[in-house]
């Protein structure tokens, strides 16, 4: 106790009540304020405050009211927990001194001291601790269940549903299966009379389980499958939890148990989707849906929200829309494409543009490949100009034979006038 009261100075409460809760001798320590505080914030510098001097908070250990309850997301909510009212008649609580005397259960008298304690708080110091408590925890990541409570819970709302249809023995008995070995702790004779027993009590069974009559055959096979794969939690792994064991082998048959748990929380969900879209019972407001996926998935709102682009509206992926295709008549194709407008321009041919050639540059008429002219002297280059013209006109049919006549017309230069 003076550990406790040492932490409770370091955030301002530094006045209290002492009372016994009970004939059993348990202890609760009130803690008056004047006026009120943000609920949470206060729960979280309590349990940190405690935390630093190494008491850690444990149900029937030392426990806080108000508790750090868990995150509520959208749809739902969770309440802080409750506690027995002081000095209740035949109770056996008492209020006591510093020294843990008792000095009556009169309520006036609890009031009185009520009041002078609330009255002596530092609330600077308390404020100001609830603030940094609030920005230790927002530096941790929000919304974060610890996996076993989370894997513990979805095991609990499975059987809590019991059956709600045909074809679900197999997989509620190796539900509880699983909850028996790991949460349970039990094995042996005891496992396969808790999967029968939780199994026949659950909602459903004398109206969707067929194996009614094999109930108790199946229920040991499958506490004897639950031994070998899974174990209590807290103790050591019954097989090695290695995906690389250096045998390929072995390896690639190894099953990854969270996968194989998250890929099983889809496939309920997707189907339960499924056939409420079937049905025409899928609601439009997300309470409405949750509440509904949580009967028809087994599953519990945490999962809902790790996978919620299986199933909100807000997160889920918009089908690709078609675009409409409009059929066409052959007759109206037809005359569309008779009727359209040629745009393109018909190519034109390369004879239709005009030789210009210098006549001060035509020195002779040459009538093939080889040099059939005159005795007259031709330059050399005169002469490799009009073999190159010669040239073009096979290759690219350029030349034009009105051309060579006007060459004809012309009188071939002498020495002299060259």
């Amino acid at each position: 106790m003076p550990l406790i009261l040492a932490a409770l100075e370091t955030i301002g409460i530094v006045r209290h009540l002492l009372l016994t809760s009970s004939s059993s001798g348990g202890l609760h320590l009130y803690l008056p304020l004047p006026h009120a505080v943000p609920t949470f914030g206060l729960a979280q510098a309590l349990k940190q405050c405690l935390a630093a001097q190494g008491i850690e908070t444990a149900a029937g250990q030392v426990e806080l009211f108000p508790n750090t309850k868990s995150y509520s997301v959208p749809g739902t909510y969770t309440e802080y927990n409750a506690h027995r009212l002081p000095l209740q008649p035949d109770s056996g609580s008492y209020l006591l001194d510093d020294d843990g005397n008792s000095i009556g259960n009169d309520l006036g008298q609890f009031f009185r001291h009520w009041d002078t304690a609330a009255a002596g708080q530092d609330l600077e110091t308390l404020h100001e601790a609830i603030t940094v408590a609030r920005r230790n925890s927002s530096k941790r990541k929000r919304h974060r269940i610890a996996v076993v409570d989370e894997w513990r819970a979805d095991l609990q709302t499975e059987i809590n549903e019991g059956w709600t249809g045909s074809g679900q023995t197999n997989h509620l008995l190796k539900t509880i299966s699983c909850y028996g070995v790991v949460f349970e702790r039990l094995s042996g004779d005891a496992l396969a009379e808790f999967v029968q027993t939780t199994a026949i009590n659950a909602p459903g069974y004398e109206t969707y389980c067929r194996h009614q009559h094999e109930i108790a055959q199946r229920s040991r096979l499958w506490a004897r499958s639950a031994e070998k794969y899974w174990w209590a939690l807290g103790s050591e792994p019954q097989r090695s939890s290695n995906s690389f064991s250096g045998n390929a082998a072995k390896d690639s048959n190894t099953l990854n148990q969270n996968q194989a748990r998250a890929e099983e929380a889809k496939r309920r969900i997707q189907e339960a989707m499924t056939q409420l879209q079937r049905d025409g019972q899928l609601p439009n407001d997300i309470t409405s849906r949750i509440r509904l996926l949580i009967q028809q998935a087994h599953t519990s709102v945490q999962t809902l929200y790790r996978y919620r682009e299986l199933w909100h509206p807000e997160h889920q992926n918009p089908a690709p829309v078609a675009e409409p295709v409009t059929a066409v008549p052959a007759s109206d194709l037809v005359d569309e494409i008779v009727a359209a407008p040629n745009t393109e321009e018909s190519p034109k041919s390369l004879q239709d543009k005009e030789l210009h050639t210098l006549e001060e540059n035509m020195k002779c008429f040459v009538e093939s490949s080889q040099n059939h002219c005159s005795d007259t002297f031709i330059p050399a280059s005169s002469t490799e100009a009009v073999l190159e013209l010669r040239r073009i006109d096979q290759e690219e049919n350029q030349f034009n034979g009105d051309l060579l006549d006007k060459f004809h017309e012309k009188p071939l230069l002498t020495d002299n006038e060259t």
